[in-house]
């Protein structure tokens, strides 16, 4: 019972913390011909690559990628949306430094 408590617990603060990322403004903002579907195919194996608890969730508009970690919570957040001609890509990160140019990258190579 604790540790299903524990569990929402983190469940919730890594759903705060996702929201609260997009207030900012992105670490990285792209343009694709790709659908959402193909960015998304594209995206998250590279994020699991650089954690493997990353997740995908497709949502009404595309798809959002997050990769947390246990204590922190969300430590990269992609929203890629459907627009006209293809998809775009945002990257959200709790701090932009040198260290997280990797989500980054390979958002840009998904382009």
């Amino acid at each position: 019972m604790r540790r299903t408590l524990t569990v929402l617990a983190l469940i919730a603060l890594t759903g705060c913390t996702t929201s609260g990322l997009e207030k900012d403004q992105p670490a990285y903002s792209g343009k694709s011909e790709k659908t959402p579907q193909q960015l998304a195919q594209c995206l998250g194996p590279k994020w699991q690559a650089y954690n493997s608890s990353t997740s995908s969730i497709e949502t009404e508009t595309g798809y959002r990628i997050a990769a947390s970690a246990d204590l922190t919570g969300v430590v990269a957040l992609a929203v890629i949306d459907k627009v006209d001609t293809g998809s775009s890509v945002r990257v959200f990160l709790p701090m932009d430094w040198a260290a997280t140019s990797g989500w980054k990258d390979a958002a840009k190579a998904c382009i």
